[in-house]
C-alpha cells in the first residue's frame, strides 16, 4: 500500500490567486486521520522492531546497491522521529519515544511475525502506555544512472557548436512496514506497508561532475524516512497542520478602502477589515468585480475566525452572484473542511 497524505494537504493548500493583488494568511487546522482509533487508547509507545535479524545480509546488499554502512539504522531513527513529530501535533494521543530497538525480519524487507500479546503488554506496562506502534520492517535502495544530453548553440560568426552535458539521476526508495498493537483487545489495530521514493537530478559537463553534484544517499534516505514516519502519524491521528489562504488587497474603484482593510488584516484586526469589505460588497452595485472580491474576502475572514458555515455562505455569494472564479474553488475547500471537521469530532477520544 502506498500512502499519499499530501493529498489532503494539497486540497487545503494555497488558492492560486495573482500575487500582485493578494496577500496570504496562515491558518492552523486539525486534519483528520484515516480512521478512528478506539477510545481507550490515549497513550502510545513507539518502538523500532525493524532491525534486521541477519545484519550481514544487509551489508551484502549494500555492497551491490551502494548504500552506506549504517544508512538504514540512521534512517530508521529518522522514521521514528518523523512519527513522533506528527503524534506530538495531535490532541488525540500522548506519544512516548521509548528508544526500544528490536530485531525483526531476516533482511529488513518483509514483515516478521507479530509480537506476542505478552510482549506488547510488557512494553505498555513499562511505559504506562495503552498501545504500541512499531516499525516492523525497513529497507532502502539507491539507484544512480547517467545519460547524455546534447544541445546546439549558434555562435556570433554563424557557426554551430554542439555541447554534450551529462545528467545524473538518483532514485532513493524506502519500504517500511508498520503495526499498531492494541493489548486491550489483543488485536493488531492497523497493519500497513509503505513504499515511497524521491528522485534527484544534477547536470554536469562530465559524468563525474554530474554524479558528484547529487545529494548524499544517506541524507536523502533519512529525509524520505522522516517524511514516511510523519505520514504514518497522520494516518492514525488527527494532526494540526498549517495552511494558507489568500485574500484580495485591491479592487478597482475602492483603492483607499481596500488599502485600509489590508492594513487592518495585516494587524490581525479582522473585524475592522470585515467592516470595510462588507460595506464595499453592499455598495458596489455597479461593480460586480469589486463586490465579488469583497465577498470572497468576507469568506476568508469567516474561515479565519472559525465560522465555516458563514465562510461557505460568503464564498457561494462571491461565485453565484458576482462570478468570482476563485470563489468556486474556495467553495470546495470550505466544504472539505466542514467534512473534515465532522470526521475529527468523531475521531477525538470520548470518555471511557
Amino acid at each position: 500500500m502506498r500512502m499519499h497524505a499530501v493529498t489532503v494537504l494539497t486540497l487545503l493548500g494555497l488558492l492560486a490567486l495573482s500575487s500582485a493583488c493578494t496577500r496570504s494568511v496562515s491558518l492552523t487546522v486539525l486534519q483528520p486521520a484515516q480512521f478512528k482509533v478506539p477510545d481507550h487508547i490515549a497513550k502510545i509507545a513507539v518502538i523500532d522492531r525493524s532491525k534486521p535479524s541477519n545484519g550481514w545480509l544487509n551489508v551484502l546488499e549494500g555492497l551491490f546497491t551502494g548504500e552506506a554502512i549504517g544508512q538504514d539504522r540512521r534512517s530508521r531513527e529518522e522514521a521514528v522521529r518523523g512519527l513522533t513529530d506528527a503524534l506530538q501535533r495531535t490532541p488525540r494521543f500522548r506519544v512516548i519515544a521509548t528508544g526500544v530497538e528490536m530485531s525483526g525480519s531476516k533482511a529488513g524487507v518483509n514483515l516478521p511475525a507479530p509480537l506476542p500479546c505478552a510482549e506488547i503488554e510488557k512494553i505498555c506496562g513499562d511505559y504506562s502506555a495503552d498501545a504500541v506502534v512499531a516499525i516492523e520492517s525497513f529497507d532502502s535502495d539507491n539507484n544512480t544512472s547517467t545519460r547524455t544530453r546534447q544541445s546546439k548553440k549558434k555562435n556570433k560568426d554563424g557557426t554551430t557548436t554542439t555541447r554534450t552535458d551529462y545528467v545524473a539521476n538518483m532514485r532513493t526508495a524506502v519500504r517500511m512496514g508498520w503495526r499498531f498493537y492494541d493489548p486491550t483487545s489483543k488485536t493488531i489495530f492497523d497493519e500497513v506497508v509503505t513504499d515511497d521514493f524521491l528522485e534527484d537530478q544534477h547536470t554536469g559537463s562530465t559524468e563525474r561532475s554530474a554524479v558528484s553534484g547529487l545529494p548524499s544517499q544517506v541524507s536523502v534516505t533519512r529525509k524520505v524516512a522522516f517524511i514516511v514516519g510523519q505520514e504514518y502519524g497522520m494516518r492514525i491521528a488527527p494532526v494540526y497542520v498549517t495552511v494558507k489562504r489568500q485574500y484580495y488587497t485591491k479592487a478597482k474603484g475602492f483603492s483607499e478602502q481596500t488599502a485600509q482593510a489590508n492594513r487592518f488584516a495585516q494587524a490581525d484586526n479582522w473585524d475592522r477589515a470585515a467592516e470595510i469589505w462588507k460595506k464595499i460588497e453592499a455598495t458596489a452595485t455597479d461593480n460586480p468585480k469589486a463586490a465579488g472580491r469583497a465577498a470572497y474576502n468576507m469568506a476568508v475572514v469567516a474561515e479565519v475566525k472559525g465560522n465555516l458555515d458563514l465562510a461557505l455562505v460568503w464564498a457561494e455569494k462571491a461565485w453565484t452572484q458576482y462570478g468570482n472564479k476563485k470563489a468556486r474553488a474556495y467553495i470546495d475547500i470550505i466544504r472539505r473542511r466542514q467534512y473534515d471537521a465532522t470526521k475529527v469530532e468523531e475521531q477525538m477520544r470520548k470518555k471511557v
